[in-house]
């Protein structure tokens, strides 16, 4: 369980940090990792088909990622779509007057927007 009303995730605003999924109930994190041997050639296949099951019925605005278990197999765009949400176009402004030449860099960092 994540959250809810009376949640303390839940006590500050989504708008009140870049984590915008604090009104969310409850979270499923697909993690996957191998201690030994060689990754499974159909092993992101298989995860992202398991995500997708899960996530296909939700609507648009019920489901999000958390950057710290970042999904390299996501584009730029979508990663901070579903990173950031609707904190995104504040997050772009912030980049935009801190960081515009993009020293802090990264293939899904926050692009800077004016």
């Amino acid at each position: 369980m994540h959250g809810g009303r009376e949640s303390t995730i839940a006590a500050k605003s989504n708008s009140d940090t870049s984590y915008a999924h604090r009104d969310k109930l409850y979270i499923i994190q697909f993690y996957d990792r191998i201690d030994n041997g060689t990754y499974p050639a159909d092993g992101t296949k298989f995860l992202n088909g398991w995500v997708d099951a899960i996530t296909k019925p939700l609507k648009e605005e019920d489901f999000g990622m958390y950057i710290n278990y970042a999904d390299t197999t996501l584009d730029r765009k979508t990663a901070n779509k579903l990173y950031y949400g609707k904190n995104l176009r504040k997050l772009e402004k912030l980049k935009a007057k801190y960081d515009p030449s993009e020293l802090f860099y990264y293939p899904q960092s926050i692009e800077p927007k004016a």
